[in-house]
Parts: structure tokens; C-alpha cells; sequence
């Protein structure tokens, strides 16, 4: 249990200093989360990503998995 909360946390910090730094990840996926011997996550797979302005407030495409859509 312990584990998966740090492994929570990483990610949520991991999120929040991309969206300070003006990164839109926008390939949030099991697959595209890497798990290093020592209990840290990475984050891979910034090929969706996009950086925006900042006058932007949110992303004007539509990107997604099919597998990780609903229905």
C-alpha cells in the first residue's frame, strides 16, 4: 500500500511540474509509466505533449487511446 501512495505522489508532482512549466502531457497511460528499482516512476512518451503559451488556458485538439476511451 505504501508503495503505490509514493508512487501516487510522484505523479502527481511529476504533473504539477509540468503544468508549471507550461507542458501539456497529454499520454496519461499504464504504458507510458516506468517503475526504476529503487520505487520511482518515470514518465515517458512526450510525443503528445505540447507546450503552450501563457496567454493559453487548454489545448484546441483532441488526442486519445482508443483502448483508454470510453465507449
Amino acid at each position: 500500500m505504501q508503495m503505490a501512495m509514493n508512487m501516487i505522489c510522484e505523479l502527481i508532482l511529476t504533473i504539477e511540474f509540468l503544468h508549471k512549466n507550461n507542458t501539456l502531457y497529454r499520454d496519461m497511460k499504464p504504458e507510458n509509466i516506468l517503475l526504476t528499482q529503487e520505487g520511482h516512476i518515470y514518465l515517458i512518451d512526450f510525443g503528445l505533449s505540447i507546450e503552450l503559451d501563457e496567454n493559453e488556458e487548454f489545448a484546441q485538439t483532441f488526442v486519445g487511446t482508443p483502448l483508454y476511451l470510453a465507449p
